[in-house]
This record gives structure tokens, sequence and C-alpha cells, in this order.
């Protein structure tokens, strides 16, 4: 019971066991009818037997089960009760009974000129060999036989019985939807995401390795220069190298994070539609689990690349400002995450979503304001720049790490900052002088960023994330891509 199911690439359960369980799934759900596909198909004598067995001991408790069957064995042949064979065009052919051995189906063809059965011969080949296509020089339908037979006209009588006097102790109907309350259905939907996160280390240690690596390697580019007494300031093109490191991480962290979270999703939507068409489970319940199995992941991811980045690069203090790094870091990858369930269940298949967060990541890089800082996005690629969630985060990361932050930048002339302390009356013409993260950062975004923006920032971010959760909800309710 404890066994994995797996996947047919990964190893797992085999292909019967596979077929028993779905077989289970369903059940699990006390539907007063099953309806199965093949069930048999792909195994070989003992696993449909083996199958069959467990369909014939839910059939005797009441539950009706139907079946399609292509060429069974005697043995599995012989455990139907009833049979529909049809013809080309959906025709029936006959209808009823089977009997003991086949007696009633045997006696039906034979009796209309049929060739006999012979001992030992399977029934279900026979009945598919034996009609024959003329009598008297005279092509014989078979589903004309049928509807011109005692089976047809007595079938018909029971189904218009059944219509005008139904018994009423028998109508099946349930208090509600479902077999269990919310909390619990919920709960349980939980505890299933849950395990499959845990049992999935390809997906969540991957991108914790990968927030580790990146931190380490875009940390040590100023590790020296961070930790060596003798360099007490920075230069321009160290702070403009900083400022697109951290740019850069919200980027890559993002991707990361989006891309690997898509193919995990589609398998647990379309595990639910199954669920969902069983009366098991509702769109609610699924996506509130899979809101609250990412936190603590998209927590760790943050973490470790926020504590790793800070100590590699020594110029921030941990404090106040590491708390907004990392609150504003973790809204960005909590927005790449739940978009990308939210693509994933809205779109059929993994390229068209990918599509999809090709474009959420454009708009990020584009408008973030490294690239094209704030101050020169006019008319309506203003738009643009106001609607990017990635706008937000580089916004409330940069000015909380640089704002209020005396750390020494060199300006000379004639690079942009040294004019700009100029115009401050902080420095003279043709001489260097000394400006501060602080100042730096008010020039770089030409007075866009501040951390007197953090409310709007944090707002915005969270009407993000609801918007891809209410995208979420309403594309599980609504869609169905079961056939993918």
């Amino acid at each position: 019971k404890d066994s994995q199911v797996g996947s047919l690439e990964a190893g797992g359960l085999t292909f019967e066991q596979r077929k028993r369980l779905a077989i289970a799934v369903e059940y699990a759900g006390s539907p007063s009818i099953l309806f199965l596909d093949e069930p048999t198909s792909g195994l070989d004598a003992r696993g449909a037997l083996v199958v069959m067995r467990a369909m014939k001991r839910i059939a005797d408790t009441g539950r009706t089960v139907c079946a399609t069957i292509h060429q069974p064995s005697s043995a599995v042949f012989e455990m139907f009760d009833d049979i529909l064979l049809l013809k080309a065009g959906g025709k029936v052919v006959f209808f009823g009974e089977l009997g003991d051995e086949s007696k009633y189906l045997i006696d039906y063809f034979e009796s209309r000129g049929a060739r006999p059965i012979e001992y030992g011969e399977n029934p279900a080949s026979w009945m598919l060999r034996a009609p024959v296509k003329e009598r008297n020089g005279v092509p014989v339908d078979w589903a004309e036989e049928y509807k011109s037979s005692e089976q047809y006209s007595s079938t018909l009588k029971e189904i218009q019985a059944l219509n005008e006097s139904p018994d009423v102790e028998r109508r099946i109907s349930y208090d509600s939807v479902f077999a269990t309350g919310k909390r619990e259905r919920v709960r349980l939907m939980m505890k299933r995401i849950n395990t499959i996160y845990l049992r999935s280390p390809a997906y969540n240690v991957t991108r914790a390795a990968i927030a580790i690596l990146y931190a380490f390697i875009q940390g040590a580019v100023f590790l020296k220069h961070a930790y060596d007494p003798v360099h007490e300031y920075w230069t321009e093109i160290e702070v403009e190298g900083l400022i697109g490191t951290i740019f850069l991480a919200k980027i890559i962290i993002g991707v990361s994070s989006i891309s690997m979270v898509v193919p995990v999703t589609k398998q647990i939507r379309d595990v639910f539609y199954k669920h969902r068409a069983s009366g098991m489970l509702s769109h609610s319940s699924l996506q509130l689990a899979c809101l609250i199995a990412e936190i603590p992941y998209i927590c760790i991811v943050s973490i470790l690349y926020s504590g790793v980045f800070y100590a590699m690069t020594g110029v921030f203090q941990f404090g106040r400002s590491y708390f907004a790094f990392w609150g504003f870091f973790t809204l960005n990858v909590a927005i790449y995450s739940y978009w990308g369930q939210a693509f994933m269940c809205l779109v059929k298949d993994v390229q068209t979503a990918g599509a999809l967060q090709g474009a959420l990541i454009g708009m990020n890089v584009f408008f973030s304001g490294f690239i094209v800082r704030p101050q020169s996005f006019q008319n309506f690629m203003k738009f643009g720049w106001w609607i990017s969630p990635g706008h937000y985060t580089f916004e409330g990361i940069c000015a909380h790490l640089f704002e209020d932050n005396d750390t020494l930048i060199l300006a000379t002339q004639p690079a942009p900052f040294h004019n700009y302390l100029v115009t401050l009356g902080e420095c003279s013409e043709g001489d260097e002088c000394f400006g501060t993260f602080d100042q730096f950062i008010t020039f770089f975004f030409g007075d866009k960023y501040s951390t007197s923006n953090t409310g709007l920032d944090i707002g915005i971010l969270f009407l993000y994330l609801v918007a891809g959760r209410l995208l979420m909800w309403v594309a599980l309710a609504k869609l169905n891509y079961a056939n993918t």
C-alpha cells in the first residue's frame, strides 16, 4: 500500500497494478455504476482474469459495471451477466443475458442459421465469426434480425415499464455532491499534494540547489571587494553591476520557478480531472492545496538565495533591509510559481503554457527598470511599466538595499553620476568626488524608486497573487483538458 505509483518512464507500479489502482480510485467514490473502457487491454491472461474478478466482486455488491472488451478469454467472457454486441455503425446485433456457459447467446445465433459452436470453442470468438452473411442467397442484416427478435421486444417493454412506474425505493439520491465536507476534502487534498511534493526531489531539491548556486556565483563577483579592507569605496561600474546582479537573480530564480512548476502542475491537474468526474473533489480543494503546498518551498528558496547573497557581497547589513530583500524576493518567486500553475490550468499543454510564461518573463525583463530605466518610459510605454510585477519587486528590493546606505561611490568626470552630484552641489567640475549608495539609487532610477512606495509595491504584488489564484480557480472550474 505504500508503493509509489510512479510513471512509465521512472518506474513504479506495473501496468496491471495501475489498471487495478485506477479502478479502485473510481470505486472509492462509491458510484452506482462503473464504466470501463477495455480494462483488460495490454494485460496477459492472468492479469486480465485478476482485473475481471475484481469487477465481478464489485458487481456482486449490487453495482452496475459496464465494460467494453475485445477478444476476451472464455473464462473472462463467462463472468459477464449481459452482453451488448455492436456492428459497424454502432448498430445492435444482440443485447441480453448470456446465460450459463453463454447458452442464451449461442441459442440466439444458432436458431438463426449461425454455424454451431464447437466443443471447447470460445463463445466470444465464435459470435464474431459464426453469423452467416447470406441466407438462401439473400444478405443477412443482423441488426434488423435483432429488431425483429423476441429479445428486442421484451427489452423495449421492460424499459417502457420502468419509465411508466419507476420504483421510488430504488432511486439513488444523495444529500450532497461530495461524500465528505469541504474541510475534509481540503485536508485530504493538502495531504496528497504535500506527499507529491515530498516525493518530487527533482522539483524541490533542484530549485533550492539553483538558488544556492546562483547566489554563490553572483555574490562571488563582489566577494573580494566587499571584504578587502583596501577597497574603501565602490565605482559606478561596480554599483551598476551590483544592481544588474540583483535584477538577474530576480529573473533567473523566477524563470526556474515557473518553468519547473508547469510540468508538475500538469500531472496534478490531469489526475484532478478524473477525480472531479468521479465526484470526489472540487476545484476549490485543489486550488487551495496547491497554494499552501508551495508556500514552504517558496520561502526556503528565498531564504537560501538572500542569505547566501547577503553573506557573499558583505556590503549590506543584516537587519531591516535584509528582511525587505527576502520579503520582496519571496513575492517575486511566488508570483512566478503561482502564475505558472494558473497558466498550466488555463491551457491544454506544456508548450502553450510555455508561451504564456514567456510573455510574463519578457514583460518583467523589459519593464523592471534595469534594461530600460523608469525615467526613460514615455507615453504608452509607461503603461507596461505600471502593470509589470517585475517593476514592484525590483523597486522594493533596490530601494530598501540602497536607500539610507552611506557606502561611498567614486564619481569621476565625465560619468553621469559625477554630473548629477555637481547639480546637487556635492562635487565640483573637473574634480573627483564621492557619493553614496543612497544618492546613486536616486540618480540611477530617476527618483522613481523609493521606500516611500513600499505600501504600493506590496499591495500591487499581492493583487497579482490574488489574480493568479482566481485565474487558476476559474480555469479548474470551467475548463477540462482530460484527453491531453
